[in-house]
Order: structure tokens, then C-alpha cells, then sequence
């Protein structure tokens, strides 16, 4: 994917805070990384566990790896020490490159401090040629998304799924980068969201092929950082969540910042509410007639499969839009309203979970994805909930069973129930429900306590219902989280 890339020397590849670092200082730097990386004992076709937040040297890790011949895995830097632990003993990785130390307990492949790579920015060495490799089904690239069974899946996919998403990405928006002339003026795009999400992958992929200037913020999510980094570096396109939209549109700063510059604003991760981009219409008006979009995708389907654009969303309010190229859609068992689970088929499909074969991808190739939806005569893709138990709190999702499990390791919790409950500015908010022994009444400040060290951050509950009563359930014993939901939001709950 780096043929033809050398053509945009000069030009500004990353930005980070005062970091600014070209074209050909970037691709030099990638054969010297991928030739240490070998050094250090890594072969082609093993993994190496990319654990860290934004940086340029994150984006160069990736590519050092693809050059190397080697699997790059991306881990959640929001994780905590027993999740990092759980993902490095089952991907079993050559090597670790991270922005923090390593957990006490963790498997003991040799740890290397990501921030160590700059030194390869400035450096002379000719590094190595690239590792070439004919089976485009081979593992590309591994990715975590929680699943409903808990504990983060690894998502594996294949070398052609990475380079087919690029492809039905590239080819929708008419930028394929032989259509791109060397003196094309340059794309400015604001990544904000995490590089170790799919959209993440995309974006810095994307950048590099087409001459494209990455520009990244420095540390968690400000709305006023991403104002003034549009107006400072004049970005063309910049998306993210339903959330941080909300945030930026909200913000104080917004009418006094020079937003001239934006033309494109796609919207996923979560639902997109039409209040949401009434507002974006108002506030934005350069996007009223083009730039606004609302996608559907994950990262077992490998990155975006629907995209609805400007005209898409007046004609068909609520749509996610139409698939991309070269990806089938249908709906399994639909109900009288055609609704039911939405199965995809797509070259960009995972080959499956790490370690375990749960028939996720059937045997014709159909990606089982556990959103229900519909669609409508025109082959408009219309969600409508989830069949997995998963609660997705601005544009990360949770595993309920996984919040369950560790609420559960409490000594005084007998039953645990963890559900979403809706939020204005997140979508969604993490309510759990618990029931504790007799005689004893942890507090809400106990609990997040306890359960912090075996979560991220944005897995610990928010909204509490703690009492010493069993949990309501269903017929077969199941708890009636719909019940639950019900009760928190008519007597207000408990919120941080």
C-alpha cells in the first residue's frame, strides 16, 4: 500500500501538538523500525501488541510492523491490568510496544517503550526491504471489541480484508490514489477518536496513500482542542461519535472559531439522532447540501459496511444508508415489519474470534452481527437494536457480562445486573443493578472502587441500584433488565 507514497516528500504527514514530521522522514523511518523489530527476535508472521494512546509513533509501529511481515495487535489503552493480561496471554506476542509499564502478573514477552521509536524519525540507517507475502488471507491485522460472552475478543483480519475496506472506502468518495494527481491539494483530516479502533486504522491508512495530512489531539477528548485544531490547521474532514459531535456544537468556543475549512462529517459508533443533525445543519451550514453522513459497521465486519450521505438522511430520516461495494446485506427471520438480525457477507469480514469458533461467520461466509434492523425497497439499512447484550457509552462498547463478572467477584454481591440507560450527551449511560448478602450494604463508592482495578474506565457503572432484594427475572430465572431500566429511569437512580 506504500507504492507511490514518496511523491508527497515535503508534505506534512503527522501533526501532534509542535510535532510536525513529513512524507519522507515518516517512510524512512518505517524500514529502520520494521529491521528493529526483527532484531529484537520478532519473525514474519508473528504478532507484536501495540498497547499505547495516539502518537505518531503509534501509526509508526503499525506500519513497521506490515513492513516487517508481522501481525500488529492493538490493545485498549483504556484497559486495565487484568483485561491487558487476558489479551497478551491470548494473543501470545512477539513483542510489546507501550506508553506504560507492564501489569505485575503479565505474560513475559519483552515490553519496549513505544516512545523509543522517535529516535527512528531522525536517524540515517537504510532499514530493511519490505517482507512480502502472496496469501491475502493471512492474519493482517488483530483488533479487541467486547462481545456479550464478556472478556475483550480478539478480531482477526485477514491481510485482504484491510485493503478491501480501504478500496470500498476510496472508491465511494471517487479518491482512489491513481486517480489522485501529484499536486492534488492536500486533505487535512482531525483523528480524535482512538488509531486502536478499526476507524482508527482507516484514517491513518488513508492519509498515508492519498498524501494526506494526519492531524491528531494530544491526551483525552476537549472539545476545545478539536475547535482550534480545525480552525489552526484548516481540516477538511474530521469525524467521530454522536457525542463528540454534541460536545464541539455545544461548546463556547464554537461561534468565535474560523470552521470555514470543513467540508466532511461523518458520524458513527452510535445512533445518530435527527435533533443531532438538525443541529449540525444550523451550525455548520458549508454541510447542509454535502459532507454530513451516518455509517454502520464493527470491527468484526472489518470497518464501515452502510454509509448515508446528505441526501440519503432528508429522504430516509434514521437510515445508516446503503452497503459498500462488494458487500451483501439480508435479515434473518424477519419479523411482519421486516425486522431481524442483520447478516453480512464482504471480503472486509474478520476470520474469525482468536482462540475460540463460536459461529459468528457462518459457512457461506455470512458475518452473524447481533444488530437487529431492517431494510427498506431501496436497500436502505434501518437499525434497530442489539441482540448482544452490549451497552455503547460514547462510541465504546461494553459487555454487560463482563461489567456482570467482576461486580460479581465482590465478596458481598450475590446478583448483578448490568444494562444501558439512555443519556443525552453519551447516548448511553452504564446503570448496574445488585443485590448484596444479608447484613451487609456496600456503598456506591465501594463498589466503583472495587471494580475499577478490573475494568477500563468507561466499563465502571455510573447509575446504582443496590439493595438487599433478588433482581426481578423473567420466565427461566433471567434477569428482567427491561424492568430494571424502567425502575432506574422513574425514580432517577443514583449518577456520578
Amino acid at each position: 500500500m506504500l507504492g507511490g507514497t514518496r511523491r508527497w516528500g515535503d508534505r506534512t504527514f503527522l501533526v501532534q501538538g509542535e510535532r510536525r514530521i513529513d512524507f519522507a522522514t515518516f517512510l524512512d523511518a518505517v524500514p529502520r523500525v520494521a529491521g528493529d523489530l526483527l532484531d529484537r527476535g520478532a519473525r514474519p508472521g508473528d504478532k507484536v501488541f501495540v498497547l499505547a494512546y495516539n502518537s505518531p509513533e503509534f501509526v509508526l509501529a503499525i506500519w513497521a510492523a506490515w513492513w516487517a511481515g508481522l501481525v500488529p495487535v492493538l490493545g485498549n489503552r483504556w484497559w486495565s491490568d487484568n483485561e491487558i493480561e487476558h489479551a497478551l496471554a491470548l494473543t501470545e506476542p512477539a513483542l510489546v510496544l507501550s506508553d506504560r509499564a507492564a501489569p505485575a502478573s503479565a505474560p513475559a514477552p519483552p515490553w519496549l517503550a513505544i516512545g523509543d521509536l522517535e529516535d527512528a524519525f531522525g536517524g540515517d540507517e537504510p532499514g530493511i526491504g519490505a517482507r512480502e507475502c502472496d496469501d491475502e488471507l493471512s492474519p493482517g491485522l488483530v483488533l479487541f471489541t467486547s462481545g456479550s460472552s464478556g472478556a475483550p475478543k480478539a478480531v482477526v483480519l485477514s491481510r485482504r480484508s484491510v485493503v478491501a475496506n480501504q478500496h470500498n472506502l476510496l472508491s465511494r468518495s471517487k479518491q482512489l490514489p491513481q486517480n489522485v494527481p501529484d499536486d492534488a491539494p492536500q486533505s487535512v483530516m482531525l483523528a480524535c477518536t482512538p488509531l486502536f479502533h478499526v476507524g482508527g486504522v482507516s484514517n491513518l491508512i488513508t492519509q498515508l496513500i492519498l498524501g494526506g495530512r494526519l492531524v491528531m489531539t494530544v491526551g483525552k477528548f476537549d472539545a476545545g482542542e478539536v475547535l482550534e485544531l480545525i480552525e489552526r490547521e484548516g481540516v477538511h474532514r474530521w469525524g467521530g461519535v454522536p457525542t463528540m459531535a454534541a460536545r464541539v456544537l455545544a461548546h463556547a468556543d464554537f461561534d468565535r472559531r474560523d470552521l470555514s475549512s470543513l467540508r466532511s462529517f461523518p458520524l458513527g459508533g452510535a445512533p445518530v439522532s435527527a435533533g443531532l443533525l438538525d443541529r449540525m445543519r444550523a451550525k455548520l451550514p458549508q454541510l447542509r447540501r454535502r459532507g454530513l453522513a451516518n455509517t454502520w459497521g464493527m470491527t468484526e465486519s472489518g470497518g464501515f459496511v452502510t454509509v448515508a450521505g446528505n441526501r440519503d438522511l432528508e429522504r430516509f430520516p434514521g437510515t445508516v444508508g446503503r452497503p459498500y461495494p462488494v458487500a451483501e446485506l439480508r435479515i434473518l427471520g424477519p419479523d411482519e415489519s421486516g425486522r431481524g438480525e442483520i447478516l453480512l457477507r464482504s471480503p472486509t469480514v474478520m476470520l474469525g474470534y482468536l482462540g475460540l469458533d463460536d459461529g459468528t461467520v457462518d459457512a457461506e461466509g455470512w458475518l452473524h452481527t447481533g444488530d437487529l434492523g431492517r431494510l427498506n425497497d431501496e436497500g436502505y439499512l434501518f437499525l434497530d437494536g442489539r441482540s448482544k447484550d452490549i451497552v455503547i457509552r460514547g462510541g465504546e462498547n461494553i459487555a454487560c457480562a463482563h461489567v456482570e463478572h467482576a461486580l460479581l467477584a465482590h465478596p458481598d454481591i450475590v446478583e448483578a445486573a448490568a444494562f444501558g440507560v439512555p443519556h443525552e450527551d453519551l447516548g448511553e449511560e452504564l446503570a448496574a443493578a445488585v443485590t448484596h448478602r444479608p447484613g451487609t450494604a456496600p456503598t456506591e463508592d465501594e463498589l466503583r472502587a472495587f471494580v475499577r482495578g478490573r475494568l477500563a474506565h468507561f466499563e465502571v457503572p455510573t447509575r446504582w441500584r443496590i439493595g438487599g432484594d433478588p433482581l426481578p427475572t423473567l420466565a427461566g430465572e433471567k434477569v428482567d433488565k427491561k424492568a430494571l431500566r424502567a425502575e432506574l429511569e422513574r425514580d432517577g437512580g443514583s449518577c456520578d
